[in-house]
């Protein structure tokens, strides 16, 4: 059942990848380089997957991140889901707060994996033991930070004359 549910995994992955980067637009400028987005259903397709990697691991007994690479796995690729559908109406604005989302989750993984490599100083080799669990913890924490960022700038700060 895990092989043919990482199967399919590793097929959206490459579909999400490609569709991500448009083929016709080479170039090395960031800011010039528009992604096309998922559509806006994308991110209730990655709600019910997170719904379901969650039951999952509930249903088999296992809900510890640091055992179950499944649940790991299946966390990243529900938060990639969220992360890179558009929004419902997807304006300037969206893809302002979206560009400065990616820049403090860029930075956190800095922060990341400064506490990480200190985490191998007390504890050596704990990292090389369980590199796949710690890159999936880094890039899980970093996707939950760009998505916190983005909906809280979007969301969450209203000045008192916008009410």
């Amino acid at each position: 059942m895990k092989t043919i549910i990482g199967t399919i995994l590793v097929v959206a992955y490459f579909i999400i990848l490609l569709r991500l980067f448009p083929a016709g637009k080479r170039t090395l400028d960031v800011f010039k380089l528009n992604p096309v987005l998922l559509p806006h259903w994308w991110k209730f397709l990655g709600l019910g997957w997170l719904v379901f990697v969650f039951g999952y691991s509930i249903a088999q007994g296992d809900f510890n991140p640091s055992t179950n690479t499944f649940l790991l796995s299946g966390m990243y690729f529900g938060l990639l889901q969220i992360a890179f559908s558009k929004e419902r109406e997807e304006d300037e604005y969206s893809a302002m707060i979206r560009t400065k989302s990616m820049y403090v989750a860029f930075i956190s993984v800095f922060f990341l994996v400064g506490i990480y490599s200190a985490y191998e100083m007390v504890e050596n080799n704990s990292f090389s033991k369980n590199a796949f669990v710690w890159f999936m913890m880094l890039f899980n924490a970093t996707l939950i930070v760009y998505l916190i960022y983005f909906y809280y700038s979007k969301y969450g700060i209203r000045e008192k004359g916008d009410k």
